[in-house]
């Protein structure tokens, strides 16, 4: 049985768990939308993000070692992006869905009215 060769994935500095509400990720139009890949292996390895058909970063990486990307969006909504890795005869990938907010989030703290 082959091990992963995706070991973590980070998406705006925070590690991604599927569990997790999806606001923890989201950005604003405009905003850095970053992703951090830890990959585990030997040799080197292809990793590519696409997103919504489009590939966003393409690099070569050495295993074990890690990929960053970073791109924005203009518009709100939901896209569909796909991470793939590539070494030594095997490919994982695996699909993420990115959310972008109408607006730019806001503190909840404002919003509420002081006590009296």
């Amino acid at each position: 049985m082959s091990q992963k060769l995706i070991q973590q994935v980070n998406i705006n500095g925070l590690e991604y768990n599927k569990f997790r509400d999806p606001d923890n990720y989201r950005k604003a139009p405009g905003e850095d939308y970053r992703f951090k890949v830890r990959l585990r292996g030997s040799g080197s390895a292809t990793v590519r993000l696409e997103i919504e058909g489009q590939t966003v970063c393409e690099e070569s990486v050495s295993l074990p070692g890690s990929f960053t990307c970073t791109t924005k969006f203009d518009t709100p909504g939901a896209r569909a992006a796909f991470l793939t890795v590539e070494a030594g005869g095997e490919k994982e990938t695996r699909e993420y869905t990115i959310y972008i907010w109408e607006r730019e989030k806001r503190d909840t703290k404002e919003e509420v009215p002081p006590h009296h």
